[in-house]
This record gives C-alpha cells, sequence and structure tokens, in this order.
C-alpha cells in the first residue's frame, strides 16, 4: 500500500500552501518555492491512517510562522 505525502511550505509566497506529491514517488528533501528559493525538509510525521506530512522552511521563514505550522 502505497501512503500520499503531503507538503506544507512554511515561510515565503506560498506559506501554509499544502500540497500532495501525486508521483508517490520517493520523498523530495527539497522544493523550490514560486520565487525560486529552495526550500529545505525540516520535520517529517508519519500516520498510519492519513498522510506523511513533510515541513519544508523557506528561507524567510521565521520561527514564529515554523511554530505555528507544527501547532496546526
Amino acid at each position: 500500500m502505497e501512503q500520499n505525502i503531503e507538503y506544507v511550505i512554511v515561510g515565503g509566497p506560498q506559506h501554509g500552501l499544502v500540497c500532495q506529491d501525486p508521483s508517490h514517488q520517493a520523498r523530495a528533501q527539497a522544493i523550490a518555492s514560486n520565487d525560486g528559493h529552495l526550500c529545505l525538509a525540516a520535520a517529517c510525521r508519519h500516520s498510519r491512517r492519513s498522510a506523511a506530512r513533510l515541513i519544508l522552511l523557506h528561507p524567510q521563514a521565521t520561527g514564529e510562522q515554523f511554530l505555528a505550522i507544527l501547532a496546526a
């Protein structure tokens, strides 16, 4: 059984954007945002009932933004 992967971007122009990996390939450790900056993986949460969630940090992300996404 393949598990869906959700990516959440923290900071930058796409702050809070949740997208899913439609290809079901290996997890990406970085994704380019709309402004061209590389968002790097900072945390991962696995769940048996829902998709795995990978948090990606934009270089301009603040600690407050990161903590807010972790709390959500």
